[in-house]
């Protein structure tokens, strides 16, 4: 389950370094304005909006997506050097992470209609699915194994106690 999880959440960090990273490509180095701008807005709205408006969108739209490709990278190189090495300290820094950035992008895009709920919804199952499964594998030994003993350990004492008794 370890490993499923681990997939899933590499399938969210590469979706979401390549949707950002395509973005700021068309953005930066196409001078392209923001695709929000298109999601909000009809074609005269956007006529009508002044200059400054259409920057300001373009630099939070930079600013955003250069998080969310920096975000992405950190996350895989977690996934991939330590929550598959079974680190449990990888899986509560993903968890809040990854979780903390579904949920902003959930409360940000029902500020402007649910403009990419349809994104959101993808990434969001991706990362809960993942999560979970991993949190699983992570923690169900550790549940099992309550007693502070290794199990074969309070084999042997319950059946010595059961023997002398």
């Amino acid at each position: 389950m370890l490993k499923t999880g681990s997939i899933l959440l590499t399938i969210w960090s590469g979706i979401n370094f390549l949707l950002a990273a395509l973005i700021l490509t068309s953005v930066v180095l196409f001078n392209a304005n923001s695709p929000l701008l298109v999601m909000v807005f009809n074609p005269s709205e956007i006529a009508n909006l002044e200059p400054r408006a259409i920057a300001a969108l373009n630099a939070l739209t930079i600013l955003y997506n250069s998080c969310a490709v920096a975000v992405s990278i950190l996350a895989l190189f977690i996934i991939r050097t330590q929550l598959v090495h079974k680190e449990k300290r990888a899986f509560w820094a993903l968890l809040f992470t990854i979780g903390f950035v579904e949920l902003m992008a959930f409360i940000g895009s029902a500020q402007v209609g649910n403009a990419r709920w349809q994104v959101n919804v993808v990434l969001s199952v991706l990362y809960v699915l993942g999560i979970a499964l991993a949190g699983f594998a992570l923690f169900r030994r550790a549940a099992s194994n309550a007693g502070g003993q290794p199990m074969l350990a309070r084999k042997i004492i319950t059946t010595e106690m059961g023997e002398n008794s």
